[in-house]
């Protein structure tokens, strides 16, 4: 079953986006069609719902908070999805941004929509200046050299002969895992109650991205590609290194279960299952979407 806070935070992202970009230019167009295409916005959905409790943040600033990661992640997509990197024609069940708009217009709104993404919390007038810096910082230190980009550059020079599960889970990790992980905790900016199981946010969050990866590839090799947005197997016939490079489907199955206990045995440390249940149909969610 499709989460309701799902729902509600795709809801609310897109609103603060129309209200941010407006069809004015190519790169304006180009910025639109990536970050308000058909997406399931899990990041937003974990940042959203961890913040409900957090009076540290008003409900527009975890709204700005998860329009930025939004943003960056759709930034992300369209620099990945180039040519020159992943070189595919299929995003999300439509062409690709530099498909539709030509490759220079793609980089251009992958850089508008990066720069957009740390406006949207400068401009915020309910959150504190140090809570700003440190959304900022945390938001940096996801998306730079030390993470996405770094993810992205194991990616497309890896050697496949020498990947094995530790180095896969790595670049999972830094590619995407980061930036989820940093969703989850950004629903915590100022709340004392990060400071007392910090620890543990990090390790669900870094449980859930990696997790999340992990079922990508699944579904990549073993999907709908009307569900999952893109051609199966693409991945391995492009020869790009994956979990099933090294996993066959059952031995990847179990993994996905195992990390699927793990992440719900760290969120029952830090969560309610009573009253937090948006955090555990979320984690649900990741692991069972269309296995």
């Amino acid at each position: 079953m499709f989460p309701e806070i799902l729902t509600e935070a795709r809801s609310l992202v897109l609103e603060r986006i129309a209200n941010l970009i407006k069809a004015e230019s190519k790169v304006s167009d180009s910025m639109l069609y990536t970050s308000t295409a058909e997406s399931k916005m899990i990041r937003s959905a974990l940042l959203i719902a961890a913040s409900k409790k957090n009076t540290a943040l008003t409900k527009s600033s975890a709204i700005n908070l998860a329009t930025s990661i939004e943003l960056l992640h759709s930034y992300s997509l369209i620099h990945d999805d180039l040519p020159s990197m992943d070189n595919d024609n299929i995003r999300r069940g439509k062409d690709s941004n530099h498909i539709k708009y030509g490759e220079a217009i793609a980089i251009l709104s992958g850089d508008a929509l990066q720069t957009l993404a740390f406006e949207v919390i400068t401009n915020d007038h309910d959150l504190e200046s140090d809570l700003k810096v440190s959304a900022i910082s945390l938001l940096t230190d996801a998306c730079g050299h030390k993470g996405m980009v770094l993810g992205q550059e194991l990616d497309i020079t890896a050697d496949p002969i020498h990947a094995d599960e530790e180095f896969i889970k790595k670049m999972h990790y830094l590619k995407t895992g980061k930036l989820i992980e940093i969703s989850l905790v950004l629903g915590f900016l100022g709340w004392k109650r990060f400071s007392e199981d910090k620890d543990l946010i990090y390790k669900l969050g870094r449980s859930i991205g990696v997790g999340f990866q992990i079922v990508d590839d699944y579904l990549d090799e073993f999907g709908n590609q009307n569900e999952i947005g893109k051609p199966i197997g693409s991945d391995l016939k492009n020869k790009k290194i994956n979990i099933l490079s090294i996993l066959n489907e059952e031995q990847c199955s179990e993994l996905i279960s195992k990390n699927h206990t793990e992440s719900l045995e760290f969120a029952e440390k830090i969560f309610d299952r009573e009253n937090d249940k948006d955090i555990f149909k979320i984690i649900d969610y990741i692991y069972q979407r269309k296995m």
